[in-house]
């Protein structure tokens, strides 16, 4: 059985990838700050194959605990294959530099960078016995961290949101490199999943224009109906995640991939 840990999974796209990974038999440990009707729905669903942990993923110091005890109730499933998706992040503050609310900006880095990286950390070091386990048969490893293409493409009002997805980038091609190096070690990705219709979406297009000048072309991309569904994203990053040649590269935007 595929275990999977998702965080941000109460809403928008890690609700459905919660359910898509459950929905292709696998069990599902997810973390989020407050619990949903989404993963009350999950729950009521799939009793014996989700759990949902209340996780604050700004607490940076609580995460590893957090990861051990994920792990400890996807065991209970004898999974022969483990990932961990880094999915939780946040747009905000979107604002000019010289104007951003500090405890704002240090929220920010805290969910979208130092928390996938205390996890990946965590969880790589905890699934490493398991791994190296019985030569040739010892757990797969996967870890996708969701990035956005304003890792590589500035947009104005952006520069705490776009500087913590290149980082998340950067990180995730060293970590890919030293687990190649060793006999089990795991994939990692870094995935730019597109445009989702997700609440994320509604922050950006509710900014105010002289904060974010790009804010005319997301609120045309909905009006156009131009957003990804969420369930249609999750759909194919499952793909994704069981096909062969996930960690190939270790950035890669999916919608390339699909054409």
């Amino acid at each position: 059985m595929h275990g999977v840990i998702v965080t941000g999974a109460s809403r928008g796209l890690g609700a459905a990838l919660a359910a898509a990974l459950l929905e292709s038999g696998g069990a599902v440990v997810g973390l989020a700050r407050h619990a949903s009707p989404e993963t009350q729905t999950l729950a009521e669903a799939y009793p014996e194959r989700f759990a949902f942990v209340e996780a604050d993923l700004a607490d940076t110091a609580s995460l590893a605990g957090l990861c051990r005890d994920a792990l400890v109730l996807l065991a209970a499933h004898a999974p022969t294959a483990l990932t961990l998706v880094n999915n939780a992040g946040v747009v905000t503050p979107i604002a000019p530099a010289g104007q951003y609310a500090v405890d704002g900006m240090v929220a920010a880095y805290a969910v979208n960078l130092l928390a996938p990286v205390a996890l990946t950390d965590a969880f790589l070091r905890e699934t490493e016995p398991q791994a190296s386990a019985n030569v040739g048969r010892g757990v797969t490893r996967r870890v996708l961290n969701v990035s956005s293409g304003a890792a590589v493409k500035p947009y104005p009002g952006w520069g705490v949101y776009g500087s913590s997805k290149a980082a998340l980038d950067q990180f995730t091609r060293t970590v890919a490199l030293e687990q190649a190096a060793r006999p089990h070690g795991a994939r990692l990705v870094s995935l730019y999943p597109g445009v989702i219709d997700t609440g994320m979406q509604a922050t950006i297009r509710a900014a105010d224009p002289a904060d974010f000048p790009n804010r005319a072309r997301f609120t045309a991309l909905k009006a156009d109906g131009a957003l990804t569904p969420p369930e249609n994203a999750a759909r194919a990053i499952v793909a994704f995640l069981a096909s062969a040649d996930f960690g190939a590269e270790a950035v890669v935007d999916l919608r390339e991939r699909k054409a």
